[in-house]
């Protein structure tokens, strides 16, 4: 079993069947992964917390659309409760969760050298997260339908 499990934008966006970024056929796959990761301890960055809500806020169906930002403010509110089916955690220096001014340089500067292969900003929390750990002897999985991302497994 893997310590820890980090969560990237295209999985959440599965578990969440987001309509137009999401396929049914990968939703009882996602689901056995989840429950084999809760095993452990699953954690979610706050960039891809801003992607996932900026896709949700984009489906046209309107009842659809409300539901999923219920359903992901509970999940966000559970989190930070720490009883919910992940956390939420800080980027790069760690602490508070919401970043500060030097964390946001930093990303920018990992942004501007990385963002010619593709890596968005959410991509980089992941990276340097599991990167961390791995620093610290810690096992690292992540929970991404991205090839690249899953490179930074331990």
């Amino acid at each position: 079993m893997t310590d820890i499990t980090i969560l990237d934008t295209s999985w959440l966006l599965e578990l969440y069947q987001v309509p137009g970024d999401s396929k049914k056929e990968r939703y009882q796959h996602v689901v056995e992964q989840a429950e084999r990761a809760a095993q452990g301890r699953m954690l979610v960055t706050v960039p891809v917390l801003f992607e996932v809500a900026n896709h949700i806020v984009h489906v046209r169906n309107g009842d659809r659309r409300r539901k999923l930002i219920e359903q992901y403010r509970a999940d966000v509110v559970g989190s930070l409760r720490e009883d919910a089916p992940w956390t939420v955690v800080p980027t790069l220096r760690g602490g508070d969760i919401l970043l500060r001014a030097q964390d946001l340089v930093d990303l920018a500067g990992r942004f501007a050298k990385t963002s010619s292969v593709g890596y968005s900003l959410a991509d980089i929390s992941i990276i340097d997260l599991a990167q961390n750990l791995q620093k610290r002897g810690i096992a690292v999985a992540t929970l991404a339908f991205d090839k690249q991302l899953e490179a930074y497994a331990s």
